[in-house]
């Protein structure tokens, strides 16, 4: 698994380099530097500070290649990480409690792995098929408004809106 980080110059109102900061992702080191080495010691500490303080409960998770780490953040809500395939990170929160933020980790991935079908993945649970059958419904009207109908964006929209609409060419008896 690869976790990005950068740093950054920071320069002054005349254009010379001011210092350096380090960033991991979506975590952001705010105090300037002089030397990369002591950004890059900040975001190091960092990420030692989140991960021994930040939660005592932390779970992982691995759904299509998808991996979500779940922690209780500061303030009592769930943060996740969300790393995906290709590496990058990108951070999700929730205010529900660890099971639903985990279904809602699973739904959200399920969208990004769709098949174009509206077969229920199999890594979903029982209480989000119908949820997610109603997603994959409205992205099929929605691509049979644009493809077939040749509608603009707004009006396959509108179409997709409305479930009593067909999703695909009915065929006459």
């Amino acid at each position: 698994m690869r976790i990005e980080s950068t740093t950054h110059r920071v320069k002054s109102i005349r254009g010379h380099v001011a210092g350096y900061v380090a960033n991991f992702q979506d975590i952001q080191t705010y105090p300037t530097r002089e030397t990369k080495p002591e950004a890059l010691q900040d975001l190091a500490k960092l990420v030692e500070f989140r991960c021994t303080y930040e939660s005592t409960n932390v779970k992982v998770m691995t759904v299509c290649g998808h991996v979500g780490i779940f922690t209780y953040g500061l303030s009592g809500t769930v943060d996740i990480r969300h790393v995906w395939p290709d590496g990058h990170v990108s951070h999700m929160g929730g205010t529900g409690s660890f099971d639903a933020e985990e279904n809602s980790f699973r739904h959200h991935v399920a969208q990004l792995t769709w098949d174009g079908t509206l077969a229920t993945p199999e890594f979903l649970p029982a209480c989000l098929h119908r949820e997610f059958r109603s997603w994959c419904e409205f992205q099929l009207r929605y691509k049979y408004a644009q493809d077939v109908l040749q509608l603009a964006h707004d009006e396959a929209h509108r179409y997709a809106c409305d479930s009593t609409k067909p999703w695909e060419a009915q065929t006459a008896a």
